[in-house]
């Protein structure tokens, strides 16, 4: 049997900061494979859902989000920088707004008005972007709403749900925070960066993500590396966050040389051939 846990957002109570506009309780509903024939990953609805939903006229990108940062589908952190590129290139002429589609990319937990939309806007010479306002839900036929609760109630394990509900973003990589030392313990090191993210984007705890992402790191993730040598720029600890940057370029980290360049370290020298 699945236990049942209450999971305090964000993770562990005051010590990941304000978080004035959540309240509340939620229960969360799930499928249990073992008394269902109709439930899909959570991942899979969750892919079938942002294929679904259109908005006129806007440019749409659905990513992990937490309120300070964004995700790609292999878990390292894109800059707003690197979003605002992407969109430059892709979005067309017809575009006259971005959505950006994840959790609290509009509103932050705390209401401090340094919002994802807000500096993705500004990175785009003020193009108007909107968001969401909360914890982000799809329907299956792509419709977009939130919710703001203090506290979640779910059934550990992986997050599935029946074929047709909707699917709560976050908790797609927030349900494996719980089994982060079950991770590490097996050598999976992927799986912690992804614990990472959970503790980011659902529990709204980026203490506990950074700590993750050291961990995966320590394990030998490039990425873990990557995305902690990011965070520590954030805050301004510049000599830390070149540390793993350089750590993540040794462990094959595409990114980390142009991340190291933009912190003023010179590129990494070319050795000569023979």
């Amino acid at each position: 049997m699945l236990a049942l846990v209450a999971l305090l957002v964000p993770g562990v109570g005051l010590a990941c900061g304000k978080a004035n506009r959540l309240e509340g309780t939620l229960s969360i509903p799930q499928c249990d494979p073992a008394i269902s024939t109709n439930c899909i990953p959570a991942g899979e609805a969750l892919y079938q859902a942002t294929t679904a939903f259109d908005i006129p006229n806007a440019f749409t990108i659905a990513v992990q989000t937490s309120p300070w940062r964004m995700y790609d589908a292999e878990d390292r952190i894109v800059t707003v920088e690197e979003m605002a590129t992407v969109i430059r290139a892709k979005r067309s002429e017809s575009d006259s707004r971005v959505h950006l589609a994840g959790s609290w990319t509009a509103a932050r937990p705390d209401g401090d008005a340094d919002t994802l939309v807000r500096r993705l806007s500004e990175a785009l010479d003020g193009f108007p972007v909107d968001g969401s306002d909360g914890f982000l839900w799809l329907s299956a036929a792509g419709e977009l709403r939130t919710t703001h609760q203090a506290f979640s109630v779910w059934k550990t394990g992986p997050y599935a749900v029946e074929r047709g509900a909707d699917v709560l973003m976050p908790l797609v990589a927030g349900w494996t925070g719980d089994f982060e030392d079950r991770f590490a313990s097996e050598g999976n090191a992927a799986a912690v960066v992804r614990a990472g993210v959970g503790h980011d984007v659902f529990m709204l705890c980026p203490q506990r993500a950074l700590a993750s992402f050291e961990r995966a790191a320590e394990m030998g993730s490039a990425i873990g590396a990557y995305n902690a040598g990011l965070m520590y720029a954030d805050t301004g600890d510049h000599a830390t966050a070149i540390a793993w940057l350089e750590k993540a370029r040794a462990l094959g980290e595409p990114k980390a040389g142009a991340a190291l360049v933009r912190l003023g370290e010179p590129p990494a020298a070319v050795q000569p051939g023979p």
